[in-house]
């Protein structure tokens, strides 16, 4: 546990602020009670849109009231519609490699929102109001666990500890955790940093293979298709000489990284109207 912080992106009044703006739904807003999801119909509400019902959107008086009968709140990605968070998950991936998402947590005292679970990645946990009592617990015995809910025997606990404002927890991945709120609400954000598996390292090898060689979209007879595969297969075996296990590994990263990374350039409505002006002018 460290006692130092990084500058939180999302703060109490930031909730209040997307709740009041009206556009936050489903599935980036969701409620958990006792380990168990909540159903929609419970903390959304559907809204008139273009002479159109469009359900799930986040009811906020409706979360309000559900927070204080002990319920969690958990905003999914805030990466992807909140500016900060997105420039700090986007530094955080570029200074390690890896994929990161963002999710906001805020829980009453003594209320616990997920069941004992073992997350994909590794957590960094930013207490940004109140604190939570977290219990840590060993990692998976084998290669093959499975993310999620943990049934029967976690293993033995290796870490309880409270997190206050201003302190970050780091949770390895896989290792199984659970937590209640402690005093005042509660509200951290949990930094993913997530890490490639077999299958990343699977769907990798034929980009790398293929990536770039050009074919015949429609090779006209046998002959043609013959001398695409000729092509194709000198070109891969090729590249599979030259190709070693940190290239594999390397690539694999990089390309579950971009995934979650916007690398174009951001729409601008208002440099549109300045491009429009200018012609006029001209």
């Amino acid at each position: 546990m460290f006692d130092t912080a990084p500058p939180t992106p999302m703060g109490l009044d930031d909730i209040d602020a997307v709740l009041a703006g009206g556009t936050l739904r489903s599935p980036h807003v969701e409620m958990v009670r006792a380990g168990k999801e909540m159903t929609l119909k419970e903390y959304t509400e559907a809204r008139e849109v273009g002479a159109r019902s469009i359900a799930g959107f986040a009811d906020g008086p409706a979360i309000l009231a559900h927070l204080q009968k002990g319920a969690t709140l958990l905003l999914r990605n805030t990466e992807q519609w909140h500016r900060p968070t997105a420039e700090l998950v986007a530094r955080l991936a570029d200074e390690t490699g890896r994929r990161v998402e963002a999710f906001f947590f805020v829980t009453p005292p003594g209320a616990q929102g997920l069941a004992v679970h073992r997350d994909d990645a590794d957590v960094l946990l930013l207490q940004v109001a109140g604190s939570k009592r977290w219990t840590v617990r060993s990692g998976p015995p084998d290669h093959y666990w499975q993310a999620g809910e943990v049934a029967g025997d976690a293993g033995p606990v290796l870490l309880q500890a409270t997190v206050s404002t201003g302190q970050v927890l780091y949770i390895p991945r896989g290792y199984a955790h659970s937590a209640v709120g402690d005093e005042g609400l509660s509200a951290h954000v949990s930094l993913t940093i997530r890490e490639i598996g077999g299958i990343h390292l699977t769907r990798a090898v034929p980009r790398l293979l293929c990536e770039g060689v050009r074919l015949p979209a429609r090779p006209l007879d046998e002959s043609g298709l013959l001398e695409s595969a000729s092509k194709l297969l000198e070109t891969a075996r090729e590249r599979l000489a030259a190709l070693e296990p940190r290239d594999l590994v390397r690539y694999a990263r990089a390309t579950q990284r971009d995934q979650m990374l916007n690398t174009a350039e951001p729409a601008s409505v208002a440099r549109f109207a300045e491009q429009l002006t200018g012609e006029a002018e001209r």
